[in-house]
């Protein structure tokens, strides 16, 4: 079947696979645009979501329209995480920002099963390179929107605190919500996997970096690195 028709089937949902998240501002516009208020909006829905859904959170990479998330769903509760991820970055961003208007693309988001460890840890690396692959930055952690560093896997609680202004104190959201980034399943140590991770996205930024030069140098040595806004993949 072409892929149009298969994009009419209902997704397949399997308690404890490990998928690449991906989900685009509409138009591809820059709602995600890094800024204080926009990486504590995202931080504290993702941690909520991920704790109310028995999500297990590996990597995650927010640019200027779009975001990647690779993750376990434990209990096959995707639908319902993305439900209430999307749903409450949307609105909350859209207030910080004073517009009402549709926030994500049209097409829902995609999810991509990784049925091997190495997918798992290929897709991670993609992830965490994403910023450096675009030309935004020489390296991953130089990113000033939100990123999860390999070194975070297996370390301490990331806390959320609860952001004002579209939240209300006395409203059903938690007051914090905590969020701890897992080695995913496959591998045999947080240590092992880490340094992995951190050899794979060295070499993925090395290689975006050359490559970059290479097109600086066919533009007669024009252009450069971006604002920190732009795009990504």
């Amino acid at each position: 079947k072409c892929q149009r028709c298969l994009d009419w089937y209902p997704r397949q949902i399997l308690a404890g696979k490990t998928y690449l998240v991906t989900r685009r501002c509409s138009e591809r516009r820059f709602f995600l645009r890094p800024c204080e208020e926009t990486t504590a909006i995202f931080r504290y829905v993702l941690a909520v979501a991920a704790q109310r859904h028995g999500v297990r959170v590996h990597a995650f990479c927010v640019l200027s329209n779009h975001y990647h998330l690779v993750l376990t769903d434990t209990q096959a509760r995707l639908p319902d995480f993305h439900r209430d991820l999307d749903g409450l970055a949307a609105r909350a961003t859209n207030c910080s920002l004073g517009r009402w208007e549709s926030f994500w693309d049209p097409d829902s988001y995609s999810a991509v099963r990784l049925e091997s460890s190495e997918a798992v840890l290929e897709k991670m690396v993609y992830v965490l390179a994403n910023p450096v692959a675009a030309g935004l930055v020489r390296r991953g952690h130089e990113w000033p929107g939100l990123w999860s560093a390999p070194s975070q896997i297996g370390g301490g609680v990331i806390t959320a605190e609860r952001p004002k202004g579209f939240f209300r104190a006395a409203g059903p959201m938690p007051a914090s919500a905590e969020l701890q980034l897992e080695r995913p399943p496959g591998f045999e140590s947080d240590e092992s996997f880490v340094e992995a991770l951190s050899q794979g996205l060295r070499e993925a930024e090395d290689r975006a970096a050359a490559e970059l030069a290479r097109e600086v140098r066919g533009r007669g040595g024009r252009g450069g690195l971006g604002d920190g806004t732009g795009r990504g993949g």
